[in-house]
């Protein structure tokens, strides 16, 4: 709830330690690790930022407040970070990033405090009010191809994507499961 900490993976013994608190503490949000570099996200007004590791501790390359991951974590596609930024409670949106610079590329608000999960180049992005909208993962913008509404309630848990179906949950432990498989 207060520092991203990298362990050894045989004695679990710490190899450093970035503080990055929230107002809440929470860091709910995994980060993405990749090239020797790590992108670090967190809601409640935190922000996020890309980590060039190997110092003690690892030197920040850029940071600002364009991601806020709430819950469920961002997905890296090629060079573009996509992911829910904001908060349930203040307007948030599906956004995508430029990985290198942390520049705002779009955004899509129809997502809400939803979650985006990814199946090859393709977005799959559950909103908060249970709508699936699927799409190609592009820089340019989030254009779905498929838009359904397949649930309803609040949907805070990512979509889960296993022999060519999709799974979806709402709170209530309502389960969905979609066909996906393309024949």
């Amino acid at each position: 709830g207060r520092a991203y900490i990298a362990v050894e993976i045989a004695t679990g013994n710490p190899i450093w330690s970035l503080d990055w608190r929230t107002s809440y503490g929470v860091n709910a949000a995994d980060p993405i690790v990749r090239d020797g570099q790590a992108f670090i996200s967190s809601g409640y007004e935190k922000g996020c930022a890309l980590l060039k590791l190997g110092g003690n501790p690892p030197a920040i390359v850029w940071t600002n407040k364009s991601m806020r991951n709430q819950m469920s974590p961002s997905i890296l596609i090629g060079d573009h970070i996509y992911g829910i930024d904001g908060n349930e409670s203040k307007k948030p949106m599906l956004k995508c990033l430029d990985r290198a610079t942390g520049v705002e590329k779009w955004t899509f608000p129809d997502a809400g405090c939803g979650t985006v999960a990814a199946a090859g180049d393709q977005l799959i992005v559950l909103s908060e009010r249970g709508e699936l909208c699927i799409g190609k993962a592009s820089p340019e913008g989030f254009k779905p191809a498929t838009r359904v509404q397949i649930l309803s309630g609040r949907c805070w848990t990512v979509p889960v994507v296993a022999h060519g179906r999709l799974y979806c949950r709402n709170a209530a432990g309502d389960v969905v499961c979609v066909d996906v498989g393309g024949k």
